[in-house]
């Protein structure tokens, strides 16, 4: 593989793992409306369906989108993407409705449309929240210290725990 296709595969990978994640994200969203709205009423369980989906989204895009441990920095930071998300696509349905799309189908035209640059956004607040961002299933090797040769003094503790 070249220099270039390697990154860039792994970048659309990377947009349908996210995309991925959108569709779990929109059916934890939907299932949380649906339970909570005979209870409390359709804003409140508009409410709670968005905070749910967007835990929900933030865990499932660290773990299988983007293979980063969640961390608070990120988890407080996460919705700052979805900002950009919201935005690109209340731009994409007025626009495309401006352009004679039915505003049935605006809507998932704007998803779609915005789906690479909510992808891009989420990716930087969650590879970039914290100074040493680690790719969780990457973690370096431990390799156990080596044995003190017979009659050979211990100096140094050896580790039970790494504590990286």
């Amino acid at each position: 593989m070249t220099g270039t296709a390697r990154p860039a595969r792994e970048l659309l990978g990377g947009l349908v793992r996210y995309g991925l994640v959108g569709l779990a994200n929109a059916a934890t969203y939907y299932g949380t409306y649906l339970l909570a709205h005979p209870r409390a009423g359709y804003l409140v369980a508009h409410t709670v369906g968005l905070g749910t989906a967007m835990v929900v989204s933030f865990f499932l895009n660290c773990r299988f989108t983007f293979r980063v441990r969640p961390t608070w920095t990120r988890f407080l930071l996460y919705p700052a993407s979805q900002v950009v998300n919201i935005l690109a696509t209340t731009v994409g349905v007025v626009g495309l409705v401006h352009l004679g799309v039915d505003e049935r189908l605006a809507p998932l035209a704007a998803a779609a449309l915005a789906l690479p640059v909510s992808f891009l956004a989420a990716r930087f607040v969650i590879t970039r929240a914290v100074l040493e961002p680690r790719p969780f299933a990457a973690a370096p090797a431990v390799t156990p210290p080596s044995a003190p040769s017979v009659g050979e003094a211990v100096t140094r503790p050896i580790p039970l725990v790494d504590r990286r």
